[in-house]
């Protein structure tokens, strides 16, 4: 038989030499695909201060000959010594403040004892096309399938040392571990086709219908954030009159209320086993993409808008972790809204009625706070700037107060009134604040710590106007009080903390500039993430209780989404934080709180998490950093199963005591990398001027 000719090799032989080919790179410069030279450390590992961190398989050396006059034996590193480098490189990101002339290139590392040259040796190019570009607005991280942006305090900054680590430090394979199964996003990837004739004969009989319909409008509280019920119940008996004159965009809004009605309805279905999706609502999702095809939702157009908005929050909803197809998605969304012309306020637009501007008005505000929610949950700055838009916030009004002919709309009702838009309004002034501060801790520019006490004020003052009934309160207080009601109190209350986290989390960590007279320097920062990351695991012992079948939430549990988990997982890491540091000196970063206070609330997160660690990644992360963390404050003797499995594992010996890891070193890889948690905190660098509270 001829050989196969020299253009199409034969595949088998192939594959068996790439198994077979030795790594002669170190670990680290293979993963970031960069120019290794062989060495022990090699000269790319050193040059960006990872040099105790540079190892090779463990069944070859180094294949190259070191420099002449270099040992050639260098005693292995303990993980101890590369965790303590690490911590260094760490704090030195956190404490670092400009002078105006900072260099790209001229972070500070960490010193190391290095058998190779220095970083100033002329042998010690470079190529700086090959390695990750450096900022202090953040670097892009390339690997063979995806290409990301990350602000400069990223946990990607020291992604690389603590990723090799990991290895050692985690007791589970998380190789072994069952994921949760990837969903499939019809709109970006695509469902089979159908014609208008099909999607009508999928839809259940009118009182199957009609059932959902009601469900949608009296259990959700989505429909006033873009639909008006007395239009929609017009339209709804003209389409089952002729269904065959009514638009496809129209037919797949309402194919989006059923489907959102079934998530509801299963949620309160204590028959129905947690974490099993109902069949149809992948059915009724199909369905709507299906709509948005056929109908060309990218030409925009009526119902569209409403339709995305759907169709967004039922992909997030059957979600457990964060996932980057919402982000996606809700670029989309916000660019379709901004070419309709939501963002301006219809005052300013000739043509448009009082009734179609108010629901504008309700749209746009919908759509800013889902910006701020999946841009942070990702780690990116939002997509909707202040300065594009001038929509004001929708009055409070009830759908009763107007309606398709009015030819002007009535005045807003007292604040102190609940109508079916009271809570969006609320929503909107702290979103308003909210969306000020995102963008002020993704600015790569200097800044003033009066600036931060200036958003301070703002974010408090547009939490002093929330009504009186919507104001955070005891669970016992509110026995009388609609679920639907209580979720918005709780969700408001939670976007307040996490205006406060993302504001002040910068200053944890001591003023290195302070005089050593001026104790309290940042003082209020820290006592502001404090009482906020306490006030977010309170909500989320409240959500874990009341979402019981026996709880005053339980028919709301849908709504407890990822992006909620999401800040609930950046308070537990906070603590863990504070409590990591309070270990050595009890009141360095508490300001006078008390540590027991902390490591109540999160032993009380922790059995939370784990309840949950099965149905979620980062459930499970959260609660494997929880136990090392709890078990190191507790004592060996009282640690956790896992954590005191690690103590064993990694014990170096019995003359010098294993240095725990802090939560801020040890989660880097675990958790940040899965959760994106350093984009809610802060994303990008913030670099502040020495001016103090006034």
């Amino acid at each position: 038989m001829d050989p196969p000719p020299a253009d199409e090799p034969n595949p088998q032989p192939a594959s068996i030499n790439r198994r077979s080919k030795p790594q002669l790179s170190c670990n680290l410069c293979r993963r970031r695909k960069l120019r290794c030279d062989r060495n022990q450390p090699c000269l790319t590992c050193t040059a960006r201060g990872l040099a105790l961190s540079c190892a090779y398989p463990n069944n070859q050396a180094p294949q190259s000959p070191r420099p002449h006059g270099a040992h050639r034996a260098r005693p292995q590193a303990t993980v101890q010594d590369r965790l303590g480098q690490l911590e260094q490189i760490v704090v030195s990101l956190m404490q670092k403040t400009t002078d105006g002339q900072d260099r790209p290139d001229q972070h500070p590392v960490a010193s190391a004892p290095q058998d190779g040259p220095q970083e100033d040796s002329p042998g010690l190019a470079i190529n700086t096309a090959d390695s990750p570009a450096q900022s202090d607005g953040g670097s892009v991280w390339f690997s063979s399938s995806d290409a990301q942006y990350v602000g400069g305090t990223h946990w990607a900054a020291i992604l690389d040392g603590i990723a090799d680590i990991k290895e050692q430090l985690e007791q589970e394979d998380y190789g072994n571990t069952e994921k949760p199964a990837m969903l499939h996003t019809f709109l970006l990837y695509g469902c089979k086709s159908a014609s208008k004739e099909d999607i009508l004969a999928a839809l259940p009989d009118r009182p199957a219908v009609d059932r959902y319909i009601s469900q949608y409008f009296n259990r959700l509280d989505l429909a006033p954030s873009c639909l008006h019920s007395g239009q929609f119940s017009r339209e709804y008996e003209r389409f089952w009159e002729n269904q065959a004159q009514t638009s496809i965009m129209w037919l797949g809004l309402l194919f989006s209320m059923i489907c959102l009605a079934v998530l509801a309805s299963s949620a309160a279905d204590s028959s129905s086993s947690p974490g099993v999706r109902n069949p149809l609502v992948d059915t009724y999702r199909e369905k709507i993409v299906q709509c948005l095809i056929l109908g060309e939702y990218t030409k925009s157009g009526r119902y569209i808008f409403e339709t995305l908005y759907h169709y967004l929050t039922i992909e997030y909803s059957i979600r457990k972790d964060a996932d980057r197809d919402i982000w996606i998605l809700s670029g989309i969304s916000v660019n379709i809204a901004l070419r309709m012309g939501y963002h301006r306020d219809p005052s300013h637009l000739p043509g448009i009625s009082p009734f179609t501007g108010e629901m504008r008005r309700r749209a746009w505000a919908t759509i800013v706070q889902g910006d701020i929610l999946i841009s942070t949950q990702m780690g990116m700055p939002r997509m909707i700037k202040d300065w594009q838009c001038d929509t004001v916030e929708p009055r409070n009004l009830n759908d009763s107060d107007f309606h398709e002919d009015c030819t002007e709309l009535p005045p807003s009702r007292p604040e102190t009134e609940i109508t079916t838009v009271s809570h969006l309004v609320a929503r909107w002034r702290i979103f308003a604040a909210l969306g000020s501060i995102v963008d002020f801790t993704a600015s790569v520019r200097p800044v003033a710590y009066d600036e931060v006490m200036r958003l301070d004020r703002i974010l408090r003052d547009a939490e002093a106007t929330v009504p009186a009934y919507l104001r955070m309160k005891g669970m016992a207080a509110a026995v009388t009080d609609p679920p639907q009601v209580i979720m918005h109190r709780l969700f408001l209350r939670l976007m307040f903390h996490k205006g406060q986290i993302m504001l002040h989390c910068k200053y944890l960590t001591p003023d290195p500039s302070a005089s050593s007279n001026d104790p309290v320097s940042y003082s209020y920062s820290r006592t502001s993430c404090i009482e906020a990351a306490l006030g977010i695991l309170e909500i989320q012992r409240i959500l874990d209780e009341e979402t019981n079948p026996d709880g005053q939430l339980y028919m709301m549990r849908w709504r407890a989404s990822s992006f909620i988990k999401h800040e609930f997982l950046t308070a537990t890491m906070l603590l863990c934080f504070l409590a990591r540091q309070s270990n050595g000196s009890p009141n360095a970063l508490t300001d006078g709180h008390d540590l027991n206070q902390i490591m109540a609330a999160l032993t009380s997160a922790h059995g939370i998490w784990i309840r949950s660690r099965n149905s979620s990644v980062e459930a499970k992360t959260a609660a494997d950093t929880l136990s090392i963390v709890l078990g190191i404050h507790s004592g060996d003797s009282n640690m956790g199963a896992e954590g005191q499995a690690m103590n064993n594992n990694f014990s170096l010996n019995s003359a010098q005591p294993y240095r725990y890891p802090s939560p801020l070193e040890v989660s880097m890889e675990t958790v940040w990398k899965r959760t994106f948690i350093m984009g809610s905190l802060s994303w990008g660098p913030i670099r502040c001027s020495q001016a103090q509270p006034s």
